[in-house]
């Protein structure tokens, strides 16, 4: 514990509530270049957060590439510092994430992680006029072979059981709620500076005292559970064999949501992609290595910006996180350091 209190505090990025189309309120956080004005002309960075999180998942990424350009990290409604909505879906999280879209002035760099990957899916699949490139950390996407935490959090999506585990759970010291989370979302919570776990487990634990975080929670759960059982022209697989923008998927090994064998899928799916795999990295893979990530997300833009032909690259980057890794004709993992 005093190992934390000595440790340099993280804040966020600031931000403010705006009115979306939808008629639905969003909590929406900005980083400006520090060399920028309000005239800056490179394409925006718009972040969109996983079930249970917020935007400031987004905060350690956004230090990385806040030279790049500006960078918008919104709230979806329920979580983080938004209200809650009437429904909270992913057909209703789509709309919203639209909605703030079509409040820029060109398409921009849209990155998304888990639910927000699904959500992302859609929206650039029936949109891409409002999206130049889609990055997608760990997104949640359908698939027959669940990992054992998508397992375990599944079960809350049934009736009655979900209430009456969130319920037990609130009887749990927010110490020990804030460890088996970290087990669940990181591969090696070691690597992430004590300041950063302090930052992120305040940040969750306050958007759960709110009273209608558990509700907000079940139910986008329970929407999530439905389209992983969509089939046909609704399915979010059939969305992504729809994508017409430049795409990124990053996944980590060792993600315990989400599961790395889903890359197989992702290479059948998309024409223009670029796959990296990250050994050694759990589901958030933004908050346990941010300046690998930002590197390839960097990376991907520029050279998105070159794209001519539907060829796909594969990419892997070890747990050293050195940036620059040559194309692979096969896909292929690193010893870990």
């Amino acid at each position: 514990m005093c190992q934390h209190l000595s440790v340099e505090r993280i804040e966020a990025w600031p931000g403010e509530l705006r009115t979306l189309s939808t008629g639905r309120r969003v909590f929406v956080r900005h980083a400006t270049p520090p060399a920028a004005d309000g005239a800056d002309g490179r394409t925006p960075l718009v972040y969109v957060h996983g079930l249970g999180g917020s935007s400031t998942n987004w905060t350690a990424l956004m230090r990385e590439l806040r030279d790049d350009a500006g960078q918008w990290a919104l709230d979806l409604p329920g979580f983080g510092e938004s209200p809650p909505g009437d429904h909270h879906t992913v057909a209703e999280y789509v709309a919203d994430v639209v909605a703030f879209l079509e409040t820029f002035d060109r398409p921009v760099h849209l990155v998304a992680n888990s639910l927000g990957g699904m959500i992302c899916v859609y929206v650039a699949s029936r949109r891409p006029d409002l999206v130049l490139t889609l990055s997608l950390v760990s997104p949640a996407m359908p698939q027959y072979r669940v990992p054992w935490a998508a397992g375990a959090t599944a079960v809350m999506a049934v009736p009655w059981l979900g209430e009456r585990i969130l319920r037990s759970a609130a009887y749990v010291e927010p110490e020990k709620q804030a460890a088996r989370l970290a087990a669940v979302l990181f591969a090696d919570v070691a690597v992430i500076p004590a300041a950063e776990l302090t930052f992120a487990a305040e940040q969750r634990d306050a958007w759960m005292r709110k009273p209608y975080a558990d509700a907000v929670l079940l139910s986008a759960l329970r929407s999530i559970v439905r389209h992983y059982t969509q089939q046909g022209r609704q399915s979010a697989w059939r969305a992504a064999g729809h994508l017409l923008r430049p795409t990124l998927v990053i996944m980590g090994a060792r993600d315990a949501l989400v599961g790395p064998w889903g890359r197989t899928r992702w290479r059948r799916a998309l024409r223009y992609a670029r796959l990296v795999y990250m050994p050694n990295t759990g589901h958030v893979a933004m908050m346990e290595h941010p300046g690998a990530v930002a590197a390839v997300i960097r990376e991907f833009i520029r050279d998105a910006s070159r794209i001519r032909t539907p060829a796909s690259t594969r990419r892997t980057l070890e747990q050293g996180m050195r940036p620059a890794v040559a194309p692979l004709a096969e896909e292929t993992t690193h010893a870990s350091n």
